[in-house]
């Protein structure tokens, strides 16, 4: 996206994305990263614990872009956002199997204390996990399947397609929650059944966001920005601190209250008046938002040395370090292979 910026008398333009989607990112980024590595059992963190709608937003933001794409059949645009997640799910595993195969041969030590067999890079790249290290891209095989799902069957259903994925959603969820997914795979190794459950529930926040994206609400959200805007914080924070929705168990997208929340925190956050600020700052945040891929990605890999080294605890301290130390290697990435494919490696 291009935008013109006014500074004084002089405008420029310069190339930016949607800044405050992109700091929506970061701050849901760096949730993930809290929760995974602070190992205190503080009120604070079982706060955050019990609304861990981080997973569920990244789903309903990357579907309500995807529906551009979807609805004017895009090759191009298609072609570009399956090679983002389709060279980080497939490197990355590869790359942690080599690296950490080479360590256990030369220093006899390594993420898993032994050497990882080729049947472990094959339960990875088939479903996501199955490496410890790198077991966050089963985000990126749902994102993976459901883009081409959604591809593929809005160009043979065509104005039937949202009804039709709407019900499947409707049954996703219910099959999910109601326990059937559960019962039905248990026999099976625990990967396929958390991947089935990590599906079934995604789902419907991928057909919500899409299925909103498609009714174009932008003019109502700028025509009403003020309003809407302290509707969405009311909203997230009563459903964050009060119990209105029923407590049913899953994984990290339970339940519709996921779907609510990340819809208003999606519309809060598109409505922050950038507009206030001036050139300067705009380059800045541009900047410090860039890579949420690669430390995503990266940062399950290095919270094991860094606690193992340096803080055995899992400090708070220790969480901003390790989002500073995988901004920074995503950084030195991105700069090394700009010019390559591989860019898509850290942002």
């Amino acid at each position: 996206m291009e935008l013109t910026y006014t500074n004084g008398e002089k405008k420029f333009k310069k190339p930016m994305r949607n800044l405050g989607i992109e700091l929506l990112r970061m701050f849901l980024c760096f949730r993930i990263v809290l929760l995974h590595y602070y190992s205190s059992k503080n009120k604070f963190i079982r706060s955050l614990k019990r609304n861990r709608f981080q997973v569920s937003c990244f789903f309903f933001i990357s579907f309500y872009f995807l529906y551009p794409t979807i609805s004017s059949v895009n090759n191009k645009k298609l072609k570009i956002r399956l090679e983002r997640l389709l060279i980080p799910y497939i490197i990355y595993p590869f790359a942690i199997w080599i690296i950490n195969n080479i360590m256990f041969f030369v220093f006899k030590f390594n993420r898993y204390n032994r050497i990882l067999t080729l049947n472990d890079l094959k339960t990875q790249i088939i479903v996501g996990r199955g490496i410890y290290g790198i077991a966050v891209l089963w985000f990126h095989f749902n994102l993976i399947l459901f883009t081409l799902f959604f591809f593929i069957f809005s160009f043979i259903l065509k104005n039937y397609f949202l009804t039709v994925f709407q019900t499947m959603a409707l049954i996703a969820y219910i099959l999910q929650y109601n326990g059937f997914n559960y019962k039905f795979f248990k026999k099976y190794t625990e990967n396929i059944w958390m991947s089935v459950g990590n599906l079934a529930e995604t789902f419907p926040i991928a057909i919500s966001s899409f299925s909103i994206a498609s009714i174009n609400i932008k003019p109502i959200l700028i025509n009403n920005c003020k309003k809407v805007f302290f509707f969405s914080m009311f909203f997230l924070y009563f459903i964050s601190n009060y119990d209105i929705f029923s407590n049913i168990k899953g994984f990290s997208s339970t339940g519709i209250k996921q779907i609510f929340t990340s819809l208003f925190l999606f519309i809060a956050f598109s409505l922050i008046p950038f507009d206030i600020f001036n050139s300067k700052i705009l380059l800045i945040i541009n900047q410090i938002t860039r890579y949420t891929q690669g430390i995503y990605c990266l940062h399950f890999l290095f919270q094991y040395y860094l606690k193992l080294k340096f803080d055995k605890n899992g400090s708070f301290i220790g969480c901003i370090y390790l989002y500073l130390i995988s901004y920074f290697v995503s950084s030195i990435g991105f700069n090394i292979f700009s010019k390559t494919k591989l860019k898509f490696l850290f942002s």
